[in-house]
This record gives structure tokens, C-alpha cells and sequence, in this order.
């Protein structure tokens, strides 16, 4: 089955989950979403690579966000419970979805937008057994934030494991039959420190001065 159109755009229904949540402490508690890498937000460079989506479940974020009318806004359960609660909390909120698919994505990924075309792709490809593609980093390391499951997939995970406070991803999602897509390690790199922030020239808020 050819699995994109000429313009990029994939032949088959997906949703997304943007995991936008977070303490960010080693950041000084910011919004790491709102930080700007290229003239646009990091969330809004997550909303604009997942542009064909159906659905959209932010997770997590400001709680002042703009966002466009087919996105939702939901948060973790428990709140602040990590990445695997996220994923889940986005997977209840889109339930009455019947796509196929579901991209999971961080909001903390500057070059989400180069990463995800090729991984729709790929999705288009997976095989029977296949639960999902995931990026694989230069070090052979997973991203299950930056990859493409099979909804029903994803939901079966998030039911066999319920989402306790700090439950890793991979205890949510190694059970999981995924394919693995090398992609440049830049195309996985975040932002969790001020290193992170430095080395992709991005522009920290001042921290607030103590009282």
C-alpha cells in the first residue's frame, strides 16, 4: 500500500498526543512548550507537525493556551504522574476516535516537524504484527515520543497497565511489537536543561528573582 500522498500527507486517519506536561525542574519550573526554537514555539512546532491529524490531545502545559478547535486540553492523572501518565490521559481523551492510528509526540522536540513525515510513512507500512514505529536515536536508543502506534494498540497498553505516579513509559509500552525508524539523533534531541537550551540556541526566561 503506498502510504503518503504526493504532499506528505499520509492516506490513513491518525490522531496525536502532544505530551506537554511537566515540573521542568531542572529548567527552574518554566513552560518548556512556550520556549521558542526558530521563530515558533516548541508546542506550536508540535501542533504544526501533526497538522493532518483528526484529533489532537494537549497534555499537560500552560493553562493559558490558545489552541485550535479540533485540539483538546487534558492532564495527567495523577497530575504531574510523568510521560506514561500523559500518554494515557490523552489516550482516554480520545476514545470516540475511530482513527487507526496515533502519533505520540514530546513538546519539547525542536525537530519534531523533520522526524514525523518519515515516521507517518513508515507507519504506512507496518506489517500485521506491528504495533507501532518508533524513532531510534545514532545510540540505538528508542524515542516512544516521537513514534506512530496503532490506536488499538496504544489503548490495549494503557488498559493492561494502569497509570500510577511515575510509571516509566517502557513499563507502559515494551510490551508492544514496534518497528524502529534510525533518524538523525538531532531530530530526538529535547530540552531538559540549560545545556539542552544552549546547544539548540534557544532563549531561557530569566529565573524570578526570591522575595
Amino acid at each position: 500500500m503506498q502510504s503518503s500522498h504526493s504532499s506528505g500527507s499520509p492516506l490513513f486517519s491518525f490522531d496525536a498526543i502532544i505530551v506537554a506536561g511537566g515540573r521542568a525542574t531542572r529548567l527552574g519550573g518554566i513552560d518548556k512548550s512556550a520556549l521558542v526554537f526558530d521563530g515558533r514555539s516548541l508546542l506550536q512546532r508540535s501542533l504544526d507537525a501533526v497538522s493532518a491529524a483528526h484529533d489532537v490531545s494537549v497534555v499537560g502545559g500552560a493553562d493559558d493556551l490558545d489552541l485550535p478547535p479540533h485540539v483538546t486540553r487534558t492532564r495527567e492523572n495523577p497530575r504531574w504522574g510523568g510521560p506514561a501518565a500523559a500518554i494515557a490521559a490523552g489516550v482516554a481523551s480520545l476514545l470516540r476516535s475511530a482513527s487507526a492510528h496515533t502519533v505520540v509526540v514530546a513538546a519539547d522536540l525542536p525537530r519534531v516537524g523533520d522526524a514525523l513525515p518519515l515516521l507517518l510513512e513508515a507507519a504506512g507500512e507496518l506489517g500485521g504484527a506491528d504495533d507501532g514505529v518508533t524513532a531510534v536515536d545514532g545510540t540505538g536508543r528508542r524515542q516512544p515520543l516521537l513514534a506512530v502506534y496503532r490506536t488499538a494498540s496504544l489503548r490495549s497498553a494503557v488498559s493492561r497497565t494502569p497509570a500510577t505516579e511515575n510509571l516509566s513509559v517502557r513499563a507502559l509500552l515494551d510490551p508492544l511489537a514496534l518497528r524502529e525508524l534510525a533518524v538523525p539523533t538531532d531530530w530526538c534531541a529535547d530540552v531538559d536543561t540549560p545545556e539542552d537550551a544552549a546547544r539548540l540556541r534557544i532563549v531561557l526566561p530569566p529565573l524570578p528573582s526570591p522575595d
